[in-house]
């Protein structure tokens, strides 16, 4: 036993990039940021954040699909460019069961419904009374195709009637911005990103697209009050490449899970409004699997078509 236990215990030997599916500024790219020193402390090795953004996260998770399974590539994503992507988008590169070790969830990832200021709406119904009225301007924006985001603004349009355009970005944060500045009049926007622009008045969120109402905004209404069954499935979580040996996935497990424990970590990721989570590799692979078969069915019940 003792050559294959050689190269778990000699791992990391040296630095280990970390990919990050989205640009910067993104719930993402701040969940990758708050791990970053406590996993490099742990394991004794620089943490290199490679953000590399386009097709909704699809660019950078097959970069990772594709590195060596050394562990000196990981990456870390969000759950829409791992499996909804797969049903939105033509010639998908790879098959989210098998393409990795999964290591560890990381934090749940909460979507609001936001409208610039200019927008005389100030909940879902005002919405669709707005949509119904003004369907050939009226547009909404994504952080990208396959993304939560734009499953969600599928879904409303499915279950309400209205349209509205879709405007694919290439993140949260370039979606942000153009949000803020009224060229996108209506946007599904993760809650960090969202809820420091909401306090300075510069967006206003109108709805939660959870399951309940988010503790950092009581007074919001869920989608789902008004129109049911929109409701987002969100989530973070570190991997690797398929092949990567079991031990070094399990090391980076444990370091992961002890990180994300701590009251440190666990307060910066609440103000960033995320919530910490944990699980197995298995536990972790599963869920995938699980939600693989969720939003394939779900996804051409709507009458989303690949792009």
């Amino acid at each position: 036993m003792a050559p294959l236990a050689a190269p778990a215990q000699d791992y990391p030997s040296r630095a280990i990039t970390l990919i990050v599916n989205f640009p910067p500024g993104g719930s993402t790219d701040a969940t990758a940021r708050i791990l970053r020193e406590p996993l490099s402390e742990a394991l004794g090795q620089n943490i290199i954040i490679d953000n590399r953004g386009g097709a909704g996260g699809t660019t950078g998770a097959a970069a990772a699909a594709g590195a060596k399974p050394d562990g000196y590539t990981l990456l870390l994503s969000v759950n829409s460019a791992l499996i909804t992507n797969k049903f939105l988008q033509k010639n998908f590169p790879f098959d989210p069961r098998t393409a990795f070790a999964p290591i560890t969830l990381i934090s749940d990832v909460a979507l609001v419904l936001s409208v610039h200021p200019s927008l005389p709406v100030h909940n879902v119904s005002e919405l669709i009374d707005y949509a119904k009225k003004n369907a050939a301007t009226l547009a909404y924006g994504s952080a990208g195709i396959g993304t939560m985001h734009h499953i969600m603004g599928e879904l409303i349009k499915q279950k309400t009637g209205i349209e509205m355009v879709h405007v694919p970005y290439r993140g949260g944060a370039p979606l942000m911005q153009d949000l803020i500045a009224g060229n996108v009049k209506v946007s599904f926007n993760t809650l960090p990103t969202a809820l420091p622009q909401a306090q300075a008045g510069l967006i206003r969120i109108i709805a939660v697209a959870e399951k309940t109402r988010l503790p950092e905004l009581p007074d919001k209404p869920t989608i789902d009050e008004t129109i049911p069954g929109v409701i987002n499935i969100g989530w973070n979580g570190l991997l690797a490449p398929a092949g990567t040996p079991a031990p070094t996935i399990d090391k980076l497990n444990a370091v992961a899970v002890a990180a994300l424990k701590t009251p440190d970590i666990i307060a910066k990721m609440k103000l960033q409004g995320l919530h910490a989570m944990t699980c197995t590799p298995a536990e972790f692979a599963a869920l995938i699997a699980r939600e693989v078969d969720y939003w394939g069915a779900i996804i051409p019940a709507i009458g989303i078509q690949p792009e």
